[in-house]
């Protein structure tokens, strides 16, 4: 029941966030969307063999934004003044630590988010990312580790043991 409410309310606040602004039809409105995806979508929240981690999970908003403001101005740069290096694009094949698919996931739409990279295939634990601006691929391969890592602190995988 707590989880499902910590739910409710996570979703309200990405409800208006989204929006913008906090008024009085955007707070109803997100009550009802909250409290329909409460009760009408089961099993919500964070799959069985996963415990989240607070301050892991403040980390990864942490670093999801300086790499979302950093990537920003590169794309930015590439756009407003192009030259061969800004424009320079490839692919980088990123064998991640973690066996969990959700973690997978997570790491894939964090790499999808960040303007300039794209995530192109998530296979047995290989994330293959289109990089544009691509310098080094040893730096793109870490910055994708750096992801997984946090998301690791973040949202770890229990032991097969424990999540039954």
């Amino acid at each position: 029941m707590m989880r499902r409410l910590l739910l409710g309310a996570a979703l309200l606040v990405t409800w208006l966030l989204l929006w913008g602004e906090v008024s009085v039809a955007n707070l109803l409105s997100g009550l009802v969307a909250s409290a329909a995806v409460v009760v009408l979508v089961p099993g919500l929240g964070v799959p069985a063999g996963h415990r989240v981690r607070p301050v892991g999970l403040v980390c990864l908003v942490g670093l999801f934004v300086v790499a979302l403001a950093r990537s920003t101005y590169q794309v930015v740069l590439a756009v407003v003044h192009p030259t061969p290096e800004r424009l320079r694009a490839g692919v980088v094949r990123v064998r991640l630590r973690s066996r969990s698919s959700l973690v997978g996931t997570i790491v894939a739409d964090l790499v999808t988010l960040t303007p300039g990279t794209l995530s192109l295939s998530l296979d047995n634990g290989v994330l293959f990312v289109h990089v544009l601006g691509l310098g080094d691929p040893e730096a793109a391969r870490a910055d994708v580790l750096r992801f997984e890592q946090a998301v690791l602190a973040a949202i770890e995988p229990l032991p097969p043991a424990v999540s039954r």
